[in-house]
């Protein structure tokens, strides 16, 4: 019997379909935390736009009571934040450090390779 084909989430689409764009423009990868960058201003952006649309000033406490709590598009996998706001859903990201001598130590790009996501318990 053949392998059956792997799914892919929408989540990994999302997140495939904004590194395409991102090399279009940039015409260079994104960094390994570019992604949760932009999403995290993609989270500020929503929350400071539902303060204004709830018709209240943008005070910081308003903006960050907010941000605990708005529903925004992301190219990564949306965040839970507790009523602390702390997140509840971690991802530990595993890297491999290997000297690479043709390219500068602080060039974390050629430095370290990416592994993948540590399982969560």
């Amino acid at each position: 019997m053949p392998p059956r084909p792997r799914r892919t989430s929408p989540t990994t689409r999302r997140l495939g379909e904004w590194i395409a764009k991102y090399k279009a423009k940039f015409n260079n990868a994104p960094d390994d935390y570019t992604a949760t960058s932009y999403d995290a201003t993609l989270v500020i952006i929503a929350a400071v736009k539902s303060v204004a649309d709830a018709g209240k000033s943008s005070p910081a406490t308003r903006v960050r009571d907010a941000i605990q709590t708005v529903k925004s598009r992301r190219c990564k996998a949306p965040s839970r934040s507790t009523e602390n706001g702390d997140i509840m859903d971690k991802v530990i990201s595993v890297f491999q450090a290997h000297e690479n001598k043709d390219k500068p130590m602080d060039d974390t790009d050629a430095q370290f390779k990416y592994i993948g996501v540590a399982p969560q318990s």
